[in-house]
Order: structure tokens, then C-alpha cells, then sequence
């Protein structure tokens, strides 16, 4: 089966957010299955390495957003990462390679969606309701912007859903969303990498040691830093003088840097070189959402670290976690009781990160990933 795959993150770069842990580790695993192209605006030129398993094609077109594209019909942070000239590539590439299926991964890439019948969409969330948290989050002049963009979002999401000939969804609550849409959806759980290491409960002598991560550049990640820093620690604080944050993530904003400078017990560090250590020497991850979106990988990374895990409802729900688990808390309230138990009770801690690990190990399987993504192009091809 010949597929070409449209990304608007390139499957062979470098990224400071979940495409590392989905579309990177997503291509060459399906590349093993199928003959893949894969074509994305960040493909800037023909790839030189030999032990790639699929064909890369170069784009000539680079993602330039501008403030025009808050007044068109479809969403402003479309162009963030899709170009329109990017759209017309993927169409003249359709035209020349004549694949068995188009697999548009992401919705930036759904206005391809359409121009095959045998077209296949692949969604990391359902938008529109990250752009409804968003605009609930929103005040002053920012709330009519993100009106419209809920709005723009809404129309092009549905849209696109109920063109494909099949959708993937990466969690339960997503699926629901899409099957509501499109009959032809199809449940992909992302895989998730366990590796020899695991946590352990720091030193009782150590400072109290907190690790909220993610792409700071973004702004639901900027939103939960700034909730946690001023409004979670004045709570932990009162029990836990000594506890530090640490924001980790990179491209903090001057705001999230803020944060750091008006209290030396929160740190914001940037990027780090191996996330991974940051969370195996905190006392707890604490990762909440604001604004939703699909499977929270960072959740499901700590969790496979068997890292004592602090998160809200909907990204516990994205990974079928549990009270035995997970410690799911909401409010600023919530939150900082959650840190004090897992701090204070480090073997109870240490349970639920293990029973947390063993989960992810059972549930988050690449084989079954890619199994249910090959579902869907056989749905899509027999259209």
C-alpha cells in the first residue's frame, strides 16, 4: 500500500514538544508497514540519510504566519505550521504520486482532506474544545479574538472530520467527539517508550523538589505555569517552605520567566538535555491542564517513569488513569494537598508510580498503535 503521509512536523527534526514523542517516533514504525512519502513545510530539502525507512519530500514553502490571518475564514494558528502554498504541494503531490491513501496527521493539515476520497485524519485533540478552554481562559481585548478563533476552529474541525473517509483519535473522550462526526473513527492510543529507568523517593533530607514540563512557547503551558507559581505554591508553601518549582520546558515567555525572578524557590529552567532526569529527581510531577487537549504526553511519560504523577481530570481520563494511580486534583486547593501527601508519604507515592508504569506498559503499546492506524487506511482505501 502506497500512503502519503502530511505533517506539518517533520518526522526526521528536532522538537521541543509532543511531535518528538508522536510523529517522530510514529513514521518510521508505519514506514515498516506501508511504502511511506512523507511531505511537511518543515521538510526544507531531501534527506541525505541512508536509514530512513520512508521517502521524504522537500517542500518549498516555509510557514510565515501573519497578522492578515486573524481576519480569514479559517483558524489564525492554522498558519502557525501549514502555509496555503503548502495545501497546493500536497494537492500537485496527490496528482503526481497517485497514492493508495492520504494520511493528513494533524488538523493543520486537513485542508488536504477532500481532495482524495481515500483520505485518512489523524487528530492529536479535538480542537475546538482546547480553543472553548482558551477562550474561558481569556479576558479584556484578548476575548473577541478568541471568540472567533472557537468559531473558525468549530466550522473547520466538523468540516474536516466529516470529510475523511477516516479519523484517528488518540484518546476515549476524543473518540467520542469524532464518532459523533465520522462512523469510520478509530481509537489509536500513542505508544509510549518504557525504559530500564525508574523512580524512586528522593532523600528524606532533600528540599521538597516539583517538576511541571512542556513547551513554554505555548500558551496553555505558560497559562498552568503561571496557576501553579501563584496560585499552588503560596498553598504548598504554608506546609512546605522549602518546596521548589520547577517550570522545564523550552522557550519560556518573559512572563514565565517572571516567575522565576520574583521568587528564588521557582525555577525556570528552558529546555534541559534529558527530561526524563528532571522528573526522576522531583518528589512529584505536577501536570495539570487548563485548557485540555487529546493525551497529555508528558503525563503518560511520567507515568511510565513511575514518577508520583499530580494531574487534573481530563488528562487522567486521556490515559484510563485511576485514584490508584495517579493523584488527580483540580484546584489550587486540591493541588497543593496532593503535594503534600506525596511528599509526606513517599512509599504511597512509590505504589502509585508503580502502578502507574505498569499500566502505561499494558495500555500504551506501539504495536497496537500502528496496528489501528493500518485499520484506518484499509478503511480509508476500500472508499
Amino acid at each position: 500500500m502506497r500512503v502519503l503521509l502530511l505533517t506539518p512536523f517533520a518526522p526526521n527534526a528536532h522538537h521541543y514538544h509532543a511531535a518528538a514523542d508522536t510523529i517522530v517516533q510514529l513514521t518510521p514504525r508505519l514506514a515498516e508497514q506501508v511504502d511511506l512519502f512523507v511531505y511537511s513545510p518543515e521538510n526544507t530539502a531531501v534527506s541525505k540519510r541512508d536509514d530512513l525507512k520512508y521517502t521524504l519530500l522537500p517542500a518549498t514553502v516555509t510557514a510565515r504566519p501573519s497578522h492578515r490571518d486573524r481576519f480569514r475564514l479559517e483558524p489564525a494558528w492554522l498558519r502557525q505550521a501549514w502555509p496555503r502554498e503548502a495545501t497546493r504541494e500536497a494537492a500537485e503531490l496527490i496528482r503526481r504520486i497517485r497514492p493508495d491513501v492520504v494520511h493528513s496527521e494533524y488538523l493543520q493539515s486537513a485542508e488536504v482532506v477532500g481532495i482524495s476520497p481515500a483520505s485518512v485524519l489523524g487528530l492529536h485533540d479535538i480542537t475546538e474544545k482546547v480553543m472553548l478552554e482558551s477562550y474561558r481562559a481569556s479576558s479584556g481585548l484578548e476575548r473577541p479574538y478568541r471568540l472567533a478563533e472557537l468559531l473558525r476552529t468549530r466550522r473547520f474541525e466538523r468540516a474536516a472530520i466529516r470529510q475523511a473517509a477516516a479519523v484517528i483519535t488518540l484518546s476515549d473522550a476524543d473518540f467520542a467527539v469524532a464518532a459523533a462526526h465520522n462512523s469510520n473513527t478509530v481509537l489509536a492510543r500513542p505508544g509510549v517508550h518504557i525504559g530500564d529507568r525508574s523512580w524512586s523517593p528522593p532523600p528524606a533530607t532533600e528540599r521538597p523538589r516539583l517538576v511541571f514540563a512542556g513547551a513554554m512557547w505555548r500558551r496553555a503551558n505558560a497559562l498552568v505555569a503561571q496557576f501553579l507559581a501563584r496560585e499552588v505554591m503560596p498553598l504548598v508553601w504554608q506546609n512546605l517552605p522549602q518546596a521548589e518549582l520547577r517550570i522545564v520546558g523550552a522557550e519560556p515567555s518573559a512572563e514565565v520567566v517572571g516567575l522565576g525572578e520574583s521568587d528564588g524557590r521557582v525555577v525556570v529552567t528552558g529546555a534541559v538535555p534529558d527530561l526524563r532526569s528532571e522528573m526522576l529527581d522531583a518528589h512529584a510531577v505536577v501536570v495539570p491542564s487548563i485548557v485540555g487537549g487529546g493525551v497529555l504526553m508528558k503525563v503518560a511519560h511520567a507515568m511510565a517513569l513511575g514518577c508520583p504523577v499530580i494531574t487534573s481530570s481530563g488528562p487522567a481520563e486521556s490515559v484510563r488513569g485511576d485514584a490508584s494511580m495517579l493523584y488527580t486534583a483540580s484546584t489550587a486547593d486540591e493541588i497543593a494537598a496532593a503535594v503534600r501527601a506525596a511528599v509526606e508519604s513517599p512509599e504511597d507515592a512509590a505504589q502509585r508510580g508503580r502502578r502507574a508504569r505498569a499500566h502505561i506498559e499494558r495500555t500504551f503499546r506501539w504495536d497496537d498503535t500502528v496496528r489501528s492506524y493500518l485499520d484506518a487506511y484499509g478503511i480509508a482505501s476500500r472508499q
